[in-house]
Formats: C-alpha cells, structure tokens, sequence
C-alpha cells in the first residue's frame, strides 16, 4: 500500500511539474506576442482543482491589472470592453449557451484588451461535438491549453 501511495504521490509531482512548465512556456509566449503587438493570449486550463488552483495562483501573483471571476450560479457580467482586465471564468462547460453567446459577442468588442482565463476539470472538446458548447467560442478561448492529469 505505501509503494501505491508514494507512486501516487510521484504522479502529482511530476504533474506539478508539468503544469509549472507549461504555465512557463504560456508565460513567455505570451511577453513575446504582446512585444510584436498581437492581442492578449487566452488560456484553457484543463485538469484538476490543485493543477488549476497553482497555475491561477501564479497568474494573480504575476497580474497587476484587475482580475474579474465568474462561477456556475452566478449571473454573468463581464466587464467593460474598454479597459485591460482578466476575466476568469470557472468551470466553463458549465455557461449557459445563452451566456456563451454574449461571451463571443463580448470578446469581439474587447480587440485583444482583455485576457480570459477558462478552466474546466472535464475535456471541452466532446460538448463541442454534440453542440452543448460553441465551436467558435472554443476555439477563442483555446488559445493557450494547459492540460493536467
């Protein structure tokens, strides 16, 4: 039983790792596309609460813009098209299509001014496929994927 539990152990490291590394690389992609002007990179993270809690962790210490989060059960308001923010939005599988519809129309008045931070504990992909979430909107908001196991 403890070589499971210290095999279990070892597989949340070298997860911790990755996702350290990968939120590296997204890091410095990002600085190297807001140098030639492009708009603010988007990230999906997918994966579990403790890699998804780290990364936003990380994110909050490095931003120094105002950050806005939504969560399932709240009424969606997403902020001013004008100004720079992040927009968190929690568990993002779970928007309303209604809401994934006013969150595309948004991002085309935002013209890159706004970074959005999506996470999701289940694969977007197969919603996608059966309708239950936006193709389109997907794809906005998969500029950046960091997955974990």
């Amino acid at each position: 039983m403890e070589n499971r539990s210290n095999a279990v152990a070892a597989a949340g490291a070298n997860s911790d790792l990755q996702i350290r590394e990968d939120w590296r690389l997204a890091r410095e992609a990002h600085e190297e596309l807001q140098v030639v002007g492009m708009p603010r990179t988007n990230l999906l993270l997918v994966g579990t609460a403790g890699a998804i809690r780290f990364v936003l962790e990380m994110l909050w210490l490095e931003l120094h813009e105002p950050i806005l989060t939504w969560r399932p059960g709240q009424r969606l308001e997403l902020p001013s098209p004008g100004r720079e923010a992040t927009l968190v939005l929690h568990d993002v599988g779970e928007l309303t299509c209604e809401d994934q519809h006013h969150v595309l129309r948004w991002l085309d008045q935002t013209a890159g001014r706004i970074r959005v931070v999506s996470t999701t504990a289940v694969p977007l992909w197969p919603r996608v496929k059966t309708g239950a979430f936006n193709d389109v909107l997907y794809y906005r908001l998969n500029t950046v994927c960091l997955p974990s196991s």
